[in-house]
This record gives structure tokens, C-alpha cells and sequence, in this order.
């Protein structure tokens, strides 16, 4: 039995459980005019571990030759990598009520985007 494919789609179910709880932290967070504090921001960078640790994983699968059933795969899976960091350049790392905003609603877009990678990827 191939173990790569069954820690991908673990990691998969992970992700987008753990971003579904930082997201509504983060937009829970924005309702009650709080900034992201350090617990916060550490959930988003064990995120982006989580995210780093499964693309790992699908390139390894590709090494193997198990390619996705469709391309866009690759896209939802770059995009989820980006989104956090992506959030944090456009803010300049600054820690304010919209920031709080912006990573909540960040994590439950790619929410969105592991459940069409997960489908594009079967």
C-alpha cells in the first residue's frame, strides 16, 4: 500500500479543518475589534507549515507519477500556499483589526480552495 498519497490526503482533511477554526478565530477576532496576537499568528504560521508539508507531499506524488486528474489542481495548491503570505506582504505585517479581518477571511477562502483542490485531485 502507497503511504505518500494517504499522508496527502490527510494532510488535505487537515488543512482545510484547521483553516475553517483559524478563520473564524481571525473573523471572530475582527468582531470584537481585537488585532491578531501571538497565538494567532502562530496558528497562521503552523498553517503555512501544514501548507509547505502538503506540497511536499503532492510533488512527491508527482515524482512517483501520480499526477492529479486535472491541472488546475496545481493552481488551488499554489494559491492556498500564497494566500497567507501573500496577506502579510500586501499588510506589511502590521497587526491591526483589519489584519484580523483579512487572515480570518483568508483562511476560509482557502477552505474554498482544499475542498476544489481535493476534487480537482481525484
Amino acid at each position: 500500500m502507497d503511504i505518500v498519497p494517504l499522508i496527502h490526503k490527510a494532510l488535505a482533511d487537515m488543512i482545510n479543518l484547521y483553516a475553517l477554526i483559524v478563520g473564524i478565530w481571525g473573523l471572530i477576532n475582527f468582531v470584537r475589534n481585537r488585532p491578531p496576537d501571538g497565538n494567532f499568528n502562530g496558528a497562521l504560521a503552523v498553517a503555512v507549515g501544514l501548507f509547505a508539508i502538503e506540497t511536499i507531499a503532492g510533488i512527491v506524488l508527482l515524482f512517483m507519477g501520480r499526477a492529479p486528474s486535472r491541472s488546475i489542481h496545481w493552481l488551488y495548491g499554489v494559491t492556498i500556499v500564497l494566500t497567507i503570505p501573500a496577506i502579510f506582504f500586501f499588510t506589511r505585517g502590521s497587526n491591526t483589526r483589519r489584519e484580523s479581518f483579512l487572515y480570518g477571511a483568508g483562511m476560509i477562502f482557502i477552505v474554498g480552495l482544499a475542498e476544489r483542490a481535493a476534487e480537482t485531485g481525484r
